[in-house]
C-alpha cells in the first residue's frame, strides 16, 4: 500500500468516498478548554458499507490559547466548505512550508511563540488514540449483474461458443475480468444474431478490471467472429473509465466480421470496439455511433501494440480532448488513437454525416492519431478531420514517429486549417517527429481528391520542398481515372496510365500479401482487384485481358496487374517455335495444361483450350496462371502422350470365403498422325515395353493402337498373393494392397523409323469389403456401487437441503472377436426410477428416486412431535444395467447397488432470551466532612449487581450472550453480566461543578448536588441477535457534614513554602498556591528553581504556580530544583513532567499524551491524584491501557 504523506489523509479519504459512492459525514472537534490539552482536528468519514469509522488526525504545532482559538475557527470553516470542488489528485499536491497558507486545510501554520525559561522551541504532536486511519476495502465491480449461466458450444474452432444474447456477452465479460478463465486463450466464439445492449446502463467491457483499485485489466485472448451480425445500443457513460469499448483490453485475440454501434463516454483508451489491443488481429469490423474521451481514443481501437487491422471501417464520431490534469497526451484517430509496432491495411474512416465528427486536442488523424513503427497502407478518409482545439492534424495520421504511410487517399477536409492556435497540419501527416522518416521509403503513393487542398502542406512541418514525381504524391480528379503528381509547388498531369494503375503500382511496390489490389471498373475508377500472377513459360506466350472493359490493360509476366472478381477474363497463348533448329522444332499447348491456381492452394480450375475462345471468371482471390508447351517430332505424333489405367479387385462376403470382382479402366485408343500429311508411306506398328526397355505383360496394345491392361499379369497376381498371405497372418486386418506399374506404348513409322511414345501408368489396389460377425460381449465390471448423501444445513426447524451423488461411472464393453466389424451395442437400466444409463455406458443414480423420498417422508412423520431431533434417514437398494450387441443380440449384465444416508449439520437456533431482573438501582453518595473551606471528600457507591440471561429453547447449541449498556459513561457491564456504576460519570461531574459554582459564591454554603439518571443494559444472543433489556437507575446525592471555620483568619492551606516534608498534595491546592504570595523563577547552572518573596523555596514537594497567566502543577526535588520527565511519587503513583523548553517546561501532564511514540493517559480529575498515570485498566473514554500505561490498540 502506498504511504500517505503528512497532511494528505483528508484528500485520500474523500477520494475513497468518491470511488465507493458513499455519503460522507465530517465532524471537527473544537479546542479543549483545559490548558493542558493540545489542539486536535479530526476528520471522520462514515463508511455506509461496513459501518466502520475512518478517521484521520492532523497535528498542529503548540501555540498560545489565542492561537488555538484561531485554529479551531479555521477548522470549522473547513468543515463547512465544499469538498466537491477539490479535483486535484493527492499525489500531485506538495506539502507547503511552515508559515505559508496550505489550501488543503485552510489554516495558517505559525511558528511557536518564544518563551522562557528555555530558548529551544520544539514541535510537540499530541492527539488521542483515535488517530488511526482505516481504509475501506476495494469493491468488486460485477456484483448483481444478470447474465447467462453458460454458453452453448464447446469453444473449439469446429464448435465455437455461441453468443445469442446480451446476457451471453455479460457472462463472457464477467468470466474474462474475474479470471474465471485465462482470457479464453485459444477459444472460439461466434455471434449468432444481432444483439442489443439496451439493458445495460453502462457497459462493463469484455477484458476489464475485477475490482475498483485494480491497476491492470484482465484481457480477452480468444477468437470472436461476429459472423456478419452487429452489437448495438452499446453505452458507456463513466468519464473516469479507461479501457472502454465493447472490449476493454484484448491480447493475442482475433476479432472479425463484426459491427458495433454505440455511445462511449469515457476517459482514455476508449473506442467503440476495443479500448486497447495487444498482439491482436482486428479484421473486417465496422464501428458506428460516437466515442468521447480524453487521452487515447479511436473509432475501432483506442490504443494498439503489435496488432493488425484489416478491412476495417469507422463511421463513428470520435470526440476527444486532453486530461484536465495535463498528465495524458491526446491522440484521436478514426481507426486507432495510437498504434505501436502495428499493421493497418485497407481501412476506411468516413465521418461525412451530420452526426459523425473526428476532433480532439493534441494529435488527430483520419486513420490514426499517432503511429510508431507502424505501417498504414491502402487507407481512405472522407469527412472532416480535426478542429480549432487540436495541436496537430493529419488527414491520415496526426503524428508520425516512425513507420510507413503508403497508398493512402484523403477525400476529406482539415478542420481549423487556418487556426492561429494550430501548431502544424498536413493533408496526410500532421507532424513528423524526428529525422528517420523519408520520402519514397516511408511516404509514397499518397493522394487527395483535389489539387486545391495543397494550400496545406502534405506533411505538416517537413519534407514538402523535397517531394518529386518519383515519390507519387498528388491528387486524383473527380472521374477517378485521371490524376496528377506534385513537384516543386506544382502539378503534372499523368497521361500514360489511369489512376487505378497508379494505385496498383503502389500495392506492388509495398509487396505485402494481405494488402488489397486495384482493378478498373467498367468506368475506369479504382475498385478492389485480385492479383493475377503470370510466370514466364518455356516455348510459349501467356497473357490475360478483362473482356469488354476499355480501361483494362493486358497482363503478362512482365506487366503484372489485378482484375475485379466476377469479371470475364480472356486468355491468350501461343507457341514459340524454334525454326532455327535442324530439323526445326515445333511446340504445341499440352492438352489440359492451362490452369489458374489460387495462391492459398485452396482452389484450382482448368481453362478450356481449343478452337474457340479461352476464358474464365475471375475468382475473389489472388491467382497464378500456368501452361505447358510440348515439342512435336518431325514424323509422327500421338494424340496423347500419357495414359492412366485403374485396376481394382473387390473382395466381399465372408472374410474366410471371399467373392472376387474386378473394376478396370476401359481400353484406350491412341491415334498416330504422320507429319506431313502428304507423306507417301504412312505405315506404322505398335509395341509395349517396361520403362527400362524390357518386355512387360501388364500392358497390351493391338494393331489399331488400342491399349488395355492384363489382370492376369504376374505383377498383379503377385500383389494379390502377398495381400492374402498377410491377412492369413493377421485376420483382423483388411487387405489394403496397392501398387503402381509403369510402361510405354511406342508407335514407329515404317518409313524413317520415326517414333512417338505414350507413357502408361497402371494403378492397382484391392478393396476388401469382407466382414467378421460378433460372437459375444462382456463388461469390465460385474457390480457398481453408488452413494447418495443428503446434507441438511442451517436451522433445524427449517433446514436447507442439498444432495451429493457419487459421480457417474463408465462401463466398458468388450465385443468378441476383437476385430468384429459391427461392435455397436445398446444399454438399458433395470429400474429407470432408481438409475440411468446413456448409450456410452455412463451409469448414474437419481437423488430424487421414489424410494429415497419414501425414507425421508417416513422419518419426518416419526419426528413430527420432536422438531429438534436430528435426521438420520438412510437405506440401500439394488438394480442392474444390461448391454446388448446389435449384431447377434449378445448380452452382459452389471449389478448396481445404491446406498442413501442423511448428514444432519443443522443447528438449533435461539428463539428467545429473558433476564432475571427488569430494573436495578444504584446509589452514589458524596460524603463531605471536616472544614467547610477544606473538606474531606469520600464517595460511597452501591455494590455491583449480577444479571442473568435465560436462553430458549434449551436445545439451542449457541447460548452465548453479549452485554451492552446504552450510556457507557453512567455504567458498565462485564462479559458475565455484572453491572457496575461509574462514580466519576460526566453527569455527576456536571452536578458537582454546578454545586461548586454555587459554593464559590458563598464559601460557607452547604453542598447540595444531587440527581438521578437511568440507562438500559441489553443482553444480545450471539445466535440470532435476540435481545432482552434491564433498566439501570443511578441516584447521586451529596451529604455535607462539614463545619464552618471558627474565624476567617488567613493561614492558607497547609504545606511549607520552603519545601522539605511530604511530597503529597491535596486537590485544593498547595501551600504556596496562586494568590498566596508571589515569587520568581530562577535558572542557575544546575537547573530551574522557584524563589518565594520571603526568600524561601519549595523542595521535595508539589507546587501549583502561575506563569504567563497559566497555572500548572510542578514538582521540586530535595534540593529545590524543578523536575522533568517521568516521576514516581511517594505513594507509588507515576507522573510525567513536561521536558521541553517551550514556556511550560516542568508542567504536569493530564489526559492523553504521545510520549516516545506511545500513548499514555493521566488523570484529569482533581481528586488528590490528578495527573497520575492510568495503568492496567480502562480509561474514562473507553480505551484499554497495559501494566505500563501504554494504550492497547
Amino acid at each position: 500500500m502506498r504511504k500517505i504523506r503528512k497532511k494528505q489523509a483528508v484528500v485520500t479519504a474523500w477520494m475513497l468516498i468518491a470511488t465507493l459512492g458513499i455519503s460522507p459525514m465530517v465532524s471537527v472537534a473544537g479546542v479543549s478548554t483545559d490548558a493542558e490539552n493540545d489542539h486536535m482536528v479530526y476528520t471522520e468519514v462514515n463508511n455506509q458499507k461496513n459501518g466502520k469509522m475512518v478517521q484521520e488526525s492532523l497535528d498542529i504545532e503548540n501555540a498560545s490559547p489565542s492561537d488555538a482559538k484561531v485554529g479551531a475557527d479555521e477548522s470549522e470553516n473547513r468543515e463547512n466548505s465544499s469538498l466537491g470542488d477539490d479535483t486535484e489528485h493527492e499525489e500531485t499536491r506538495e506539502d507547503k512550508k511552515d508559515g505559508i497558507e496550505n489550501p488543503e486545510y485552510g489554516f495558517q501554520a505559525e511558528s511557536a511563540a518564544k518563551a522562557t525559561p528555555s530558548e529551544a522551541i520544539q514541535e510537540v504532536q499530541e492527539a488521542t488514540p483515535s488517530n488511526a486511519v482505516m481504509i475501506a476495502q476495494s469493491t468488486n465491480l460485477w456484483g448483481g449483474m444478470e447474465m447467462s449461466d453458460h454458453l452453448d458450444g464447446e469453444g473449439t474452432k469446429a464448435s465455437p461458443y455461441q453468443i445469442n444474447s446480451s446476457k451471453d456477452l455479460k457472462l463472457l465479460a464477467y468470466n474474462v475480468s474475474n479470471e474465471e478463465v485465462d482470457g479464453y486463450a485459444g477459444c472460439y466464439f461466434i455471434l449468432t444474431r444481432d444483439v442489443s445492449l439496451s439493458d445495460s446502463a453502462s457497459w462493463l467491457p469484455i477484458g476489464y478490471f475485477t475490482e475498483i483499485g485494480d491497476t491492470e485489466p484482465h484481457p480477452f485472448k480468444g477468437n470472436f467472429d461476429g459472423n456478419g451480425y452487429r452489437i448495438y445500443n452499446l453505452k458507456i457513460s463513466d468519464t473516469t473509465q479507461s479501457y472502454a469499448g465493447l472490449f476493454g483490453s484484448v491480447h493475442g485475440a482475433v476479432i472479425e466480421n463484426l459491427t458495433v454501434d454505440g455511445q462511449v463516454n469515457a476517459d482514455s483508451k476508449a473506442a467503440v470496439l476495443a479500448g486497447e489491443a495487444n498482439d491482436s488481429e482486428i479484421r473486417n469490423c465496422i464501428s458506428k455511433g460516437q466515442v468521447r474521451g480524453v487521452g487515447v481514443i479511436g473509432g475501432i481501437v483506442g490504443e494498439a501494440y503489435d496488432s493488425v487491422f484489416l478491412e476495417c471501417t469507422n463511421t463513428a464520431g470520435v470526440l476527444g480532448g486532453t486530461d484536465a490534469s495535463g498528465n495524458q497526451e491526446a491522440f484521436a484517430g478514426g481507426i486507432c488513437g495510437s498504434a505501436q509496432s502495428s499493421f493497418i491495411s485497407d481501412c476506411t474512416n468516413d465521418t461525412t454525416d451530420s452526426y459523425s465528427a473526428l476532433y480532439s486536442e493534441g494529435y488527430v488523424g483520419g486513420i490514426a492519431g499517432n503511429i510508431y513503427e507502424t505501417e498504414v497502407y491502402n487507407s481512405y478518409v472522407e469527412g472532416k478531420v480535426g478542429s480549432t482545439s487540436a495541436d496537430y492534424i493529419g488527414g491520415l495520421v496526426g503524428r508520425m514517429q516512425s513507420g510507413q504511410v503508403k497508398n493512402g487517399r484523403f477525400a476529406g477536409t482539415i478542420g481549423a486549417s487556418t487556426s492561429a492556435t494550430l501548431k502544424t497540419a498536413g493533408l496526410f501527416v500532421g507532424y513528423i517527429e524526428g529525422g528517420t522518416v523519408e520520402l519514397g521509403d516511408d511516404l509514397a503513393y499518397l493522394y487527395t481528391d483535389s489539387e486545391d487542398k495543397y494550400s496545406l502542406h502534405p506533411f505538416g512541418n517537413k519534407l514538402t520542398p523535397q517531394i518529386r514525381l518519383e515519390h507519387h504524391i498528388g491528387a486524383y480528379y473527380s472521374n477517378q481515372r485521371d490524376y496528377s503528381l506534385y513537384q516543386l509547388g506544382g502539378f503534372t498531369k499523368q497521361t500514360n496510365r489511369y489512376f487505378y494503375e497508379e494505385l496498383e503500382e503502389g500495392v506492388l511496390e509495398i509487396g505485402k500479401e494481405n494488402v488489397h489490389h486495384y482493378a478498373p471498373s467498367k468506368t475506369g475508377d479504382p475498385v478492389r482487384g485480385y492479383l493475377v500472377n503470370i510466370p514466364a513459360i518455356d516455348h510459349g506466350t501467356l497473357s490475360v485481358l478483362e473482356s469488354q472493359n476499355n480501361f483494362a490493360k493486358e497482363i503478362d509476366w512482365a506487366n503484372p496487374g489485378a482484375l475485379a472478381a466476377g469479371t470475364k477474363v480472356l486468355v491468350y497463348t501461343s507457341p514459340v517455335n524454334d525454326t532455327e533448329a535442324e530439323p526445326p522444332v515445333y511446340y504445341e499447348l499440352e492438352p489440359d495444361s492451362l490452369f489458374w491456381t489460387a495462391d492459398d492452394f485452396a482452389s484450382k480450375e482448368l481453362i478450356q483450350s481449343g478452337a474457340g475462345e479461352m476464358a474464365f471468371s475471375m475468382p475473389d482471390k489472388n491467382i497464378t496462371l500456368s501452361a505447358t508447351y510440348r515439342a512435336m517430332t518431325n514424323g509422327v505424333i500421338l494424340d496423347r502422350n500419357e495414359l492412366t489405367f485403374d485396376v481394382e479387385q473387390i473382395r466381399s462376403g465372408s472374410r474366410w470365403n471371399s467373392q472376387i470382382g474386378w473394376k478396370v479402366t476401359d481400353p484406350q485408343k491412341l491415334t498416330a498422325t504422320i507429319i506431313p500429311d502428304s507423306a507417301a508411306n504412312k505405315n506404322i506398328y505398335w509395341n509395349v515395353k517396361d520403362t527400362d526397355g524390357s518386355s512387360t505383360d501388364v500392358i497390351l496394345v493391338d494393331e489399331n493402337g488400342v491399349v488395355s491392361v492384363n489382370t492376369s499379369a504376374k505383377w498383379i497376381q503377385d500383389l494379390i498373393k502377398a495381400g492374402v498371405t498377410n491377412q492369413e497372418l493377421y485376420p483382423s486386418k483388411k487387405i489394403t494392397t496397392e501398387g503402381t506399374g509403369y510402361g510405354t506404348v511406342t508407335v514407329t513409322t515404317e518409313a524413317g523409323q520415326k517414333r512417338a511414345s505414350a507413357f502408361v501408368t497402371v494403378n492397382f489396389k484391392i478393396t476388401d469389403d469382407t466382414v467378421v460377425p460378433v460372437s459375444g460381449v462382456e463388461l469390465d465390471q460385474a457390480e457398481l456401487a453408488f452413494d447418495v448423501t443428503r446434507t441438511l444445513e442451517g436451522d433445524r426447524r427449517n433446514p436447507s437441503e442439498s444432495y451429493s451423488v457419487t459421480p457417474s461411472k463408465r462401463l466398458y464393453e468388450t465385443v468378441s472377436p476383437e476385430y468384429a466389424d459391427n461392435k455397436e451395442v445398446t444399454w438399458a437400466a433395470g429400474d429407470m426410477d432408481m438409475l440411468r444409463v446413456d448409450q456410452e455406458g455412463m451409469v448414474s443414480v437419481r437423488a430424487d428416486a421414489r424410494w429415497i423420498a419414501d425414507l425421508i417422508r417416513t422419518e419426518e412423520e416419526a419426528n413430527r412431535e420432536n422438531p429438534y431431533h436430528q435426521r438420520e434417514a438412510g437405506g440401500s437398494r439394488s438394480s442392474y444395467v444390461t448391454v446388448t450387441t446389435k449384431d447377434g443380440d449378445k448380452q452382459a449384465v452389471c449389478a448396481v447397488n445404491v446406498s442413501f444416508r442423511t448428514v444432519d449439520n443443522t443447528v438449533v437456533h435461539v428463539e428467545h432470551v429473558s433476564l432475571n431482573q427488569s430494573e436495578v438501582k444504584f446509589m452514589v453518595e458524596k460524603l463531605m466532612t471536616g472544614s467547610r473551606t477544606n473538606p474531606k471528600v469520600e464517595y460511597k457507591v452501591s455494590q455491583p449487581q449480577q444479571l442473568a440471561a435465560t436462553v430458549t429453547p434449551g436445545e439451542a447449541q449457541n447460548k452465548k450472550v453479549g452485554w451492552s449498556v446504552a450510556d457507557s459513561s453512567m455504567a458498565a457491564i462485564s462479559e458475565e453480566g455484572l453491572v457496575t456504576v461509574k462514580r466519576d460519570a460526566k453527569w455527576i461531574q456536571d452536578l458537582e461543578a454546578a454545586d461548586a459554582a454555587n459554593v464559590a459564591k458563598n464559601r460557607y454554603a452547604l453542598s447540595t448536588a444531587s440527581g438521578t439518571r437511568d440507562t438500559i443494559v441489553t443482553a444480545t444472543t450471539e445466535d440470532g441477535q435476540k435481545t432482552a433489556s434491564c433498566k439501570v437507575v443511578v441516584e447521586f446525592k451529596t451529604t455535607d457534614q462539614t463545619t464552618k471555620p471558627s474565624s476567617p483568619s488567613g493561614g492558607g492551606g497547609g504545606g511549607s513554602s520552603s519545601g522539605g516534608g511530604s511530597s503529597s498534595r491535596s486537590s485544593a491546592g498547595s501551600a504556596n498556591g496562586p494568590g498566596k504570595e508571589k515569587g520568581d523563577w530562577i535558572q542557575d547552572t544546575v537547573g530551574w528553581w522557584y524563589k518565594n518573596q520571603d526568600g524561601t523555596y519549595p523542595k521535595s514537594c508539589w507546587q501549583q504556580l502561575s506563569y504567563n497567566g497559566i497555572t500548572e502543577w510542578y514538582h521540586f526535588d530535595e534540593k529545590g530544583y524543578m523536575q522533568t520527565g517521568w516521576y514516581t511519587d511517594t505513594d507509588g503513583k507515576v507522573y510525567f513532567l513536561h521536558p521541553i523548553g517551550d514556556g511550560t517546561r516542568g508542567r504536569m501532564y493530564t489526559g492523553w499524551n504521545l510520549i516516545d511514540g506511545k500513548w499514555y493517559y493521566f488523570n484529569t480529575i482533581s481528586d488528590g491524584t490528578r495527573g497520575a498515570l492510568f495503568v492496567n485498566c480502562e480509561t474514562p473514554d473507553g480505551y484499554r491501557v497495559d501494566a505500563y500505561g501504554c494504550w492497547i490498540p
